[in-house]
């Protein structure tokens, strides 16, 4: 697939402005409208032949299959398409004014994330997959980089992307559709190529994405106190694991209460008195 450029014109509509944070190198993509207006996000996938007109319709469908569970952490779809130049299905949603979960993990305080934080985005995260699940859509492919963080009303909001993906690929595009090239760690084991996608993977997901939250806490004082939750929620066996998203945080809650939230350390240079610091 060939990258685009800034200035770049995809579907006639959309302007390219410049890459965007995303799985591969050449998959997302800051775009504005041709017309004018504000920023969005593009991502292409690549496909080994075009969609037929029933594909494309079926892909928009599932690809807006979030926005209609009214969950804040599920963007509207804009537009898709297909770019036959370029040999990919293509997706326009608002920009978020955020970065990806491994992001802003990997640029924490080497104390960790803290615990406010860490619960607010677990919960968004089990709300969101449980809504969707309700709608009768799960996700199958969840991992840190489709997740958008970004200040909210609980200190941090969190935004799911490509829900409805790995159905559409599964079911209507298994021959022609690439799987992600990245993220194999996070797809539950009982998860083939084809075939209907169980709740169970998202749980799975689910906690290690909770995991890799956990693990910031670098000073060794959460050590012991979480590791039992992520294997009764990652269990290899999908019957091991929490029968549900709502259970699986149910049961994280009182894990996260016995954590302790020790304050970090002050730098290296802090005299006590320092009006400098705060």
């Amino acid at each position: 697939m060939s990258a685009l450029t800034a200035g770049d014109l995809l579907g006639r509509e959309w302007r390219i402005v410049r890459p965007a944070f995303g799985d591969e190198p050449g998959s997302e993509y800051r775009v504005e409208p041709v017309e004018g207006g504000t920023a969005r996000r593009l991502t292409l996938w690549r496909t080994l032949r075009p969609p037929t007109a029933a594909e494309l319709r079926r892909f928009e469908e599932l690809m807006r299959s979030g926005e209609r569970t009214h969950h804040p952490a599920f963007q509207p779809v804009e537009a898709v398409g297909y770019d036959g130049a370029r040999e990919a299905l293509w997706m326009v949603r608002p920009w978020w004014n955020g970065e990806s979960l491994p992001s802003m993990l990997g640029g924490l305080h080497p104390v960790g994330l803290d615990l406010p934080y860490l619960y607010a985005l677990a919960e968004q995260l089990a709300q969101a997959l449980t809504a969707a699940q309700a709608a009768g859509v799960s996700h199958g492919r969840l991992r840190p980089t489709r997740l958008l963080v970004a200040p909210g009303g609980k200190g941090v909001r969190l935004c799911l992307l490509d829900l409805g993906l790995e159905i559409f690929r599964r079911t209507h595009a298994a021959s022609w559709l690439r799987p992600p090239q990245v993220g194999a760690a996070y797809v539950a084991p009982e998860l083939g190529e084809t075939g209907p996608v169980p709740t169970s993977a998202d749980v799975f997901s689910f906690g290690l994405i909770v995991r890799d939250m956990l693990a910031t806490r670098r000073d060794g004082a959460w050590r012991g106190r979480w590791e039992h939750w992520v294997e009764r929620a990652t269990a290899t066996e999908a019957g091991r694991r929490f029968g549900s998203l709502t259970e699986a945080l149910k049961a994280l809650v009182p894990v996260l209460r016995a954590l302790p939230d020790d304050p970090p350390p002050p730098p290296p240079n802090y005299e006590p008195g320092d009006p400098t610091v705060h």
